[in-house]
């Protein structure tokens, strides 16, 4: 494809995300909270510690004077409470916290209290890390893939969590946003050509498959709508929200990783190692199966990890204390959810694999007649 040609197609892909986000972030909201009638507002500062100013004996409750860092009160050292209750993390002197701000709107009251360690500091140095080290060893590839996790990233915020506000389907935002990642990443790493042109027509077609798949083990599985306290605690805040369908969307995107590395795998196998080759159609669809097949045993073992690793302080709990440990396990709804997304995912994958074989032999041979 020529350069102008590939041009054309990003402005394309572009202008159709700049239209989609534009309709998406001015549609009116449809999603509100529930009224807090205790006049009582919350938001979120930070700010570094600079000594312990008490500890109450009877409480263990501590306060420290913090040196504030963001919103109306930057520039002043407060007094900001670390409740006993709170006290999983160790916090020193020189420690820059997340400060938990509630105001009391009727009497003007205004409370500090210690959240959490604050991280954005701790992860910008991180994503430095990992960027230096992937452009080093990768090149320009590993420039591109970092490009790629950006607007993923950046699109995921503005194609599905701003317009959830407004009352989108989340399923619908979901399938969009993930055709529209496939289509701009795709090409940006790979390049224009038959190999991701097979990727690409093998990863929407899953995607569906995905989705539709997500529907059925949903009701088979008897997740109902609330299987984890995130999304009980979304309901009761927002109790208009479609939560259903939050849940369906949150499943069929735990597969859709997994589908995009797998065709990938497939394609590029084929076209970089039978390029200069003389294979029949049977045999190039045969290599290319036996290269998902490696590959499904791998990622379906990597979807499962990364499921159940989120779980990991509730299963210790649970095999600590409970007698059946396997019967309880397949009663607790979120670790049912965790398997239900390892399926969805596996299943996914088995059922792209034949399909981007066949499509990678054929435009291979294509190619190549």
């Amino acid at each position: 494809m020529t350069k102008s040609k590939i041009f054309i197609s990003y402005l394309g892909i572009i202008f159709v995300i700049a239209i989609s986000v534009f309709f998406f972030h001015n549609a009116p909201n449809e999603i509100a909270p529930v009224k807090d009638s205790s006049g009582m507002t919350y938001e979120f500062i930070h700010g570094q510690i600079k000594d312990t100013l008490s500890v109450d004996k009877d409480t263990g409750d501590k306060t420290f004077a913090v040196d504030i860092l963001s919103g109306k009160e930057k520039g002043k050292t407060l007094p900001v409470l670390l409740s006993e209750i709170n006290e999983f993390n160790i916090y020193q002197n020189g420690d820059v916290v997340s400060i938990y701000k509630y105001t009391n709107e009727k009497t003007g009251e205004v409370n500090y209290a210690v959240a959490d360690f604050y991280r954005q500091n701790g992860l910008l140095n991180i994503f430095i890390i990992f960027c230096a080290i992937t452009i080093m060893i990768a090149g320009k590839k590993g420039f591109t893939a970092i490009v790629s996790v950006i607007l993923s990233i950046v699109l995921y915020y503005f194609m599905i969590i701003d317009p959830l506000k407004n009352g989108f389907s989340p399923i619908f935002l979901s399938f969009f946003f993930t055709v529209i990642i496939t289509f701009l990443t795709v090409p940006l790493i790979h390049g224009f050509n038959k190999k991701s042109l097979s990727a690409i027509i093998s990863i929407v077609v899953g995607f569906a498959l995905s989705l539709g798949i997500t529907y059925l083990f949903k009701h088979l599985a008897f997740l109902g709508n609330t299987p984890a306290e995130e999304f009980r605690t979304l309901k009761s805040i927002y109790p208009t929200i479609n939560i259903e369908d939050i849940l369906l969307a949150s499943m069929f995107l735990g597969a859709t990783g997994a589908l995009i590395d797998t065709a990938i795998s497939i394609s590029s196998a084929i076209f970089e190692a039978l390029h200069d080759s003389k294979k029949t159609f049977a045999q190039v669809y045969k290599i290319g199966m036996n290269v998902g097949k490696d590959v499904l045993a791998s990622m379906t073992n990597t979807l499962l990890f990364a499921y159940l690793a989120s779980a990991l302080p509730f299963l210790v709990l649970l095999g600590i204390g409970s007698k059946d440990i396997a019967g309880d396990l397949m009663n607790m709804d979120f670790v049912a959810l965790e398997l239900v997304r390892t399926f969805i995912g596996g299943l996914s994958l088995v059922l792209i694999i034949p399909l981007v074989s066949v499509l990678s032999a054929y435009f291979l041979l294509r190619k190549s007649s």
